[in-house]
């Protein structure tokens, strides 16, 4: 190895270290390096893939959770896959510190967890995980598939935007934006702030709450389309056009907008997300009766058949 590859592996291994720390701050810092050249990215996630440095974080001050950052926005995106657990698959186990894992726009990622659950991440989504709580897991932003092992003597509990989400053996999907929340069972059930005035969700069932404090609003879909993002393809039963535009826009990791408000699509079937995002957008508008035009940042989207306003 080159005195050159030494440094910038030295570099890496000590940026690995100082990010785990509690009280790192410098993360204008972290991300200028990461952008600085593509191959820093690379020696960083060596450098976490060793883990030779495990031990001397393990030694340091008690854990605690980092500050919050806004890990969507274009310019810590490379910071985001680097935050994020390295592998395609990650199992997490009760002998490390508290999991901050977060996706950068379009990346999806699914993890084992240590009881025999599955999550899925959805892009531009960011979830804690702490080991000495297995079985609960804190959706922070963004979108999550949760394939949970049922235990009725220890249940399974998902924090988000203030709410409590109990499992009763289940799959179930949930997104956060700002305080807005939605819910929906695929299989198994879900109880929504257990307690006096719990929502028990089966099957099908859907729950949207607009912000905390906010009355929730049931309603219906197809059990078989919740969550299927997870499965490359997007399913919908005469779905809006803003919910379509959202959901593009999480699974190809660039902003797709309307152009009208939100009208609904005379459309049910299934999108499949595989290949490029404009190969995925040419398959969706035939089927969706829409166009979309690229912006430079992403596409707007409106119907095929009328002027956009």
């Amino acid at each position: 190895m080159s005195a050159q590859q030494l440094e910038l592996a030295e570099a890496a291994r000590l940026w690995a270290i100082r990010v785990q720390d509690p009280a790192f701050a410098d993360w204008d810092g972290f991300t200028e390096w990461l952008e600085r050249d593509p191959a820093h990215l690379g020696a960083y996630e060596t450098a976490l893939a060793d883990g030779a440095w495990g031990a001397e974080l393990l030694a340091s001050a008690p854990v605690e959770a980092p500050p919050r950052r806004n890990w969507w926005l274009p310019a810590g995106a490379a910071a985001a896959a680097a935050i994020a657990v390295v592998s395609g698959w990650a199992v997490l186990d009760r002998d490390a510190p508290a999991q901050h894992i977060a996706t950068a726009p379009g990346e999806h990622r699914t993890i084992d967890l240590a009881d025999g659950s599955k999550l899925a991440l959805n892009g531009s989504t960011r979830v804690t995980i702490d080991p000495d709580t297995p079985r609960q897991v804190v959706l922070e932003q963004g979108e999550a598939r949760f394939e949970v092992r049922h235990d009725a003597s220890d249940p399974f509990v998902v924090l988000s935007g203030g709410a409590r989400l109990v499992d009763a053996g289940t799959i179930f999907n949930v997104v956060r934006e700002g305080d807005a929340l939605e819910v929906g069972v695929a299989e198994g059930a879900v109880i929504y702030e257990p307690g006096a005035n719990e929502v028990r969700l089966a099957p099908g069932d859907t729950l949207r709450r607009s912000g905390r404090g906010a009355k929730p609003v049931l309603g219906r879909a197809k059990a078989q389309a919740i969550g299927s993002w997870a499965s490359g393809e997007l399913q919908y039963d005469e779905p809006s056009l803003e919910e379509v535009a959202r959901d593009l826009t999480r699974s190809l990791g660039k902003p797709v907008r309307t152009t009208r408000g939100a009208e609904r699509i005379s459309f049910t079937g299934t999108l499949m997300l595989q290949g490029t995002p404009e190969e995925v957008l040419a398959r969706a508008e035939p089927l969706l009766d829409v166009k979309f035009i690229a912006t430079g940042e992403g596409w707007t989207m409106s119907p095929a058949h009328g002027p956009p306003r």
